[in-house]
């Protein structure tokens, strides 16, 4: 009886699809990691700036400057907001902090209001 196969050498059809299939998928969920890593990393970096203007706008507001405590009266009665210019001519923030959201230097005109609510302090930033 004469045998139809001889010695196979190769791979058949089916396991080559099947491993092209396995890879696509193993690629597909790297890439879905990476993703995400990226965007939390970048939600992390948004957070943190809004952090650091906040505290720059709740600090200057308790300095003892007698202008700045006049100013801290009239944002107890009716609120108020301070711009990044005015923390940074008091030394609160540096000139060259960067917007994550632009990826420029902060501009000197984003604002953070204060408000004091049953008269606790809170201090809010609110993105352009």
């Amino acid at each position: 009886m004469v045998s139809f196969m001889k010695n196979q050498n190769g791979f058949t059809l089916i396991e080559l699809l099947v491993t092209i299939g396995l890879m696509v998928l193993v690629g597909v969920l790297v890439a879905n990691n990476l993703t995400s890593i990226f965007s939390k990393r970048e939600d992390e970096n948004i957070s943190d700036f809004e952090e650091t203007l906040i505290t720059a706008a709740c600090t200057y507001i308790d300095l003892s400057d007698p202008e700045i405590k006049l100013k801290k009266e009239e944002c107890k009665k009716d609120g108020c907001t301070v711009n990044t210019s005015v923390l940074v001519l008091n030394g609160l923030l540096e000139e060259d902090l960067i917007n994550p959201l632009t990826k420029k230097s902060i501009t000197g005109s984003e604002t953070i209001s204060i408000h004091y609510p049953s008269g606790e302090k809170t201090c809010t930033y609110h993105a352009e």
